[in-house]
């Protein structure tokens, strides 16, 4: 029990400090201080702005100049693939080592 009401006698001690706090006064612009301060944090400059919108119209129009490029360079060749004589291997590989001559040349 003793235990008990040291843990008590504690406690109504800790309350009894606490009713002789008195509140703070703060100042009176302070919240207009603090709005202020959150405002100024808030805005982004102008410069930083445009540099953001500058860096994204480069990006975007490199991307459009490479997908022009690549178009053009992919049709052409798909042009001249088609164009060519589609022949089998064995023949591709007979073309290749002279193997489709009837003549030695020794």
């Amino acid at each position: 029990m003793k235990n008990t009401n040291d843990a008590e006698k504690l406690a109504e001690d800790t309350l009894k400090s606490l009713d002789n706090i008195e509140s703070a006064d703060a100042n009176d612009f302070i919240f207009t201080r603090i709005q202020n301060r959150l405002a100024a944090k808030q805005q982004v400059p102008v410069k930083e702005k445009l540099k953001l919108m500058y860096t994204l119209s480069a990006m975007l129009l490199f991307f459009i100049v490479v997908n022009i490029i690549s178009f053009n360079y992919l049709s052409t060749n798909t042009n001249a693939v088609n164009t060519r004589q589609k022949t089998s291997g064995l023949s591709a590989f007979a073309t290749d080592y002279n193997l489709d001559q009837n003549s030695y040349n020794y």
